[in-house]
């Protein structure tokens, strides 16, 4: 009968001796391999699907066309020469006999007319602040706050033309308050101090030479004003190819002993040059809206009067009429125009969000944790946006609405994905 082996208790030691148990700090780097692991997983899942939108608001467009032309005005020439002090600003209407400026023979008189300018402002805003009677201190606390957001505004849009007007406005609420509430009684003591001043620099200032008006519209100053080396009968009368040779080496000038100019009428007109395939994009075009970036930049209604093409020379002019004056306007002289063919208004749209799904253009747009392909129909576009009609619904041609948060930039989109 065979015996069952015996253990050897000294082989058992051995085997025991090589077998080999992991240490603690293999475990511990181990641990910390599958940690930084797990974390580098997550760190590319959320790299890999991050996701940048932008909210769908309402726009306006345009189809515009920039041309290079001159603003030709009916004016008339005001002469002036030497230190003029101009008492009028730039765009103001005046009717004859109107003061506009002053020749100063020192610089002693410029400095005395600015110290008598801004007395008589203060003067005239310290009047007008006691004419607080029956007014409600609610709509002077009001007027108070609404004034000076309009302000800050005004200072915030860099409108630095409305900023002395958006101050003097805040100034009288001010003051009115103070009425109001009791701060003070009224301002005459500070009005009859002021006036005593104003009328010793006045006395300073003495008799100068003034520069009058001699017709009724809105003046220029010589320094601002975009004089023409040729007169408005002259340029009408040029043809398409013979204008476009003049506006190539300048029509610009700057003559000499003029305090400025008066616009006598209330149109004025834009010759622009083009070629014969940019004039056809004005066939059927009847109102136009017209801007000058860096000068004129609100846009102005504007009329196509006339259209000339000269075929055999590829050139063609173009007139507009416009009716808006302002002191931008008045400044105008040779420009680069952007004219505004068309406007459409709708919804705005990034170009880098369209994407075409089984032949249907769209967007993916974020609703909750999900995205979603909405189909859009172009109503315009450019190189940056494209502009898709206001009201859109689910199951139309255009499916995206006021608001919607647009996906402009991310991976792997997909209807009903989540993100």
């Amino acid at each position: 009968m065979a015996k069952a082996p015996h253990s050897n208790p000294k082989q058992n030691q051995e085997k025991k001796k090589g077998r080999k148990f992991p240490s603690i700090a293999a475990i511990t780097v181990t641990l910390l391999v599958a940690a930084f692991g797990y974390v580098g997983i997550q760190l590319y899942a959320i790299i890999g699907h991050t996701y940048q939108t932008e909210t769908a608001i309402a726009y306006t467009m345009a189809d515009s066309i920039t041309l290079e032309g001159v603003a030709v005005f009916d004016a008339v020439d005001v002469p002036g020469s030497g230190n003029l002090g101009y008492l009028v600003e730039d765009g103001e209407r005046v009717t004859a006999g109107t003061v506009l400026a002053e020749e100063y023979t020192s610089d002693a008189q410029g400095t005395l007319r600015e110290q008598l300018a801004g007395l008589e402002k203060s003067i005239t805003l310290l009047n007008k602040s006691q004419n607080s009677a029956g007014s409600e201190l609610s709509v002077l606390t009001s007027q108070s706050t609404s004034t000076l957001y309009d302000l800050l505004d005004q200072i915030d849009l860099g409108d630095y033309s409305a900023v002395d007007g958006g101050e003097q406005d805040f100034l009288l609420a001010q003051n009115r308050l103070q009425i109001s509430t009791g701060q003070v009684s009224d301002f005459t003591q500070t009005i009859a101090s002021l006036q005593s001043q104003y009328d010793a620099i006045k006395g300073q200032l003495g008799a100068l030479a003034t520069v009058t008006a001699e017709t009724n519209g809105y003046f220029i100053s010589a320094a601002n004003a975009g004089y023409l080396s040729l007169d408005s009968e002259t340029l009408a009368s040029l043809s398409p190819a013979d204008f476009a040779m003049l506006l190539a080496g300048g029509l610009t000038t700057q003559p000499e002993n003029l305090a400025g100019r008066i616009i006598t009428g209330f149109t004025w007109r834009f010759y622009a040059s083009c070629t014969a395939d940019e004039a056809a994009r004005f066939d059927g075009v009847t109102s136009v809206k017209i801007r000058v970036p860096g000068k004129q930049n609100a846009a102005l209604t504007a009329t196509v009067s006339n259209v000339e093409i000269d075929t055999e020379n590829d050139v063609a002019r173009i007139t507009l009429d416009c009716q808006s004056i302002n002191a931008e306007v008045l400044s105008l002289g040779q420009e680069k125009a952007q004219i505004d063919l068309q406007s459409y208004t709708g919804i705005r749209i990034d170009r880098a969000a369209l994407h075409i799904v089984d032949g249907s253009k769209g967007v993916y747009v974020k609703y909750g944790t999900l995205q979603r392909f909405r189909k859009i129909s172009i109503l315009y576009e450019n190189e940056n946006y494209i502009l898709v009609p206001a009201g859109g619904a689910v199951g139309t041609d255009n499916e995206v609405r006021l608001y919607d948060e647009v996906i402009v930039e991310g991976i792997n989109l997909q209807d009903r994905k989540l993100l």
